[in-house]
């Protein structure tokens, strides 16, 4: 919590953030649930801290969630280090 701090005092004002103090460290998998259940928008997107995004990636996702067959949709993930590590 020490560590964050300073950056929700910057942003605990601004309506474009939410945070989500848990209790304890209860994992990343723990946490995204409990950030999707207290979201309130139509759609979730879901990134991790060293995600890049194309341009046009949230619309091109967008357009096809407005098919209501369809409940998840994900863009292609391409790891920058792929040719680094095996």
């Amino acid at each position: 919590r020490d560590v964050v701090a300073p950056v929700h005092r910057i942003y605990a004002s601004d309506p474009r953030f939410s945070f989500i103090l848990l209790a304890n460290n209860v994992g990343k998998r723990k946490a995204q649930i409990a950030a999707i259940r207290s979201s309130s928008g139509d759609l979730v997107l879901n990134v991790d801290s060293d995600t890049i995004l194309a341009a046009d990636v949230v619309t091109k996702l967008v357009l096809k969630m407005h098919d209501p067959g369809i409940g998840a949709a994900m863009g292609q993930l391409i790891a920058s280090n792929r040719n680094q590590t095996w």
